[in-house]
């Protein structure tokens, strides 16, 4: 007779921003490395770094992300969380620039030129895992709609997998949930935040992840976490309210079965 074991799994954050000095996440290393041993502590065993990239508001170089990313990768391994995965990548605000460096990518161009700068696509897009995914972000404060199919249609294009952070805060599904049924069919994977689903956000924003959740429209649950005392990481605690209310299947699914095909497929 067999016995059925409810062990927690080993939890897959593929939205945070850890790197220090980047965005508005970590301020420092010391802050960065706090980070990861609250996310170790809470089960996480692999991490996707997404720095977030927007034109004229987070245009940190990818040669500046990865400095900061590999100092963190070569203190870890000194660490006694060798067990743990990291990785880097960017959380891609879907603006016009990101268009052009898209485009030029699906071309397979070297170099393209935006706003008088060069840009190498090869070096801005960081997808990450075997299936070549990228976080796309959206406007908060627009409702937007055409956008959406539009930049999940570019990114299969590039043959990367789209993935929407945090979808749960975009006007146009909080109007219309049944808007990510779409946007699934179109090829996109939906990712809410722990926050969102615990209540730690807007009435209006918390709302929206529920019915998602309910609606069985998410695929990922991360963290999007950004410091030690505001926007703080809560995996342990969202995977254990998924689990309890809407059961074990489900949350091991949005916190590491989704994920690990994702990544290890």
């Amino acid at each position: 007779m067999s016995i059925f074991r409810d062990t927690t799994p080993e939890l897959f954050d593929l939205h945070c921003h850890i790197v220090p000095y980047v965005d508005d996440g970590a301020e420092d290393m010391e802050e960065a490395k706090n980070l990861i041993k609250e996310e170790y502590s809470q089960g996480v065993r692999f991490i996707v770094m997404t720095v977030h990239l927007r034109y004229g508001m987070f245009d940190t170089s990818t040669e500046k992300a990865r400095r900061h990313f590999d100092e963190l990768k070569k203190w870890l391994l000194k660490s006694d969380m060798t067990d743990l995965e990291i990785c880097l990548s960017r959380e891609y605000y879907c603006d016009k620039r990101f268009e052009v460096i898209l485009d030029a990518y699906i071309q397979n161009l070297d170099s393209v030129v935006f706003d008088e700068k060069c840009y190498s696509p090869k070096e801005e897009i960081i997808p990450f895992g075997n299936k070549k995914c990228i976080l796309l972000e959206f406007s908060s404060g627009k409702y937007q709609k055409d956008e959406y199919k539009k930049f999940i249609k570019k990114a299969l294009q590039a043959g990367l997998t789209p993935i929407i952070a945090h979808t749960e805060r975009y006007p146009a599904v909080q109007n219309s949930p049944e808007l990510v049924s779409e946007l699934v069919k179109d090829g996109a994977y939906i990712q809410v935040n722990c926050d969102s689903i615990l209540e730690n956000d807007s009435k209006v924003i918390c709302e929206t992840a529920k019915t998602l959740l309910k609606n069985s429209s998410v695929d990922l649950v991360c963290s999007d976490v950004h410091d030690m005392s505001e926007r703080i990481t809560n995996m342990k605690k969202s995977y254990s309210f998924v689990k309890k209310k809407y059961g074990l299947k489900t949350a091991k699914l949005l916190f590491h079965g989704n994920a690990k095909y994702l990544i290890m497929d």
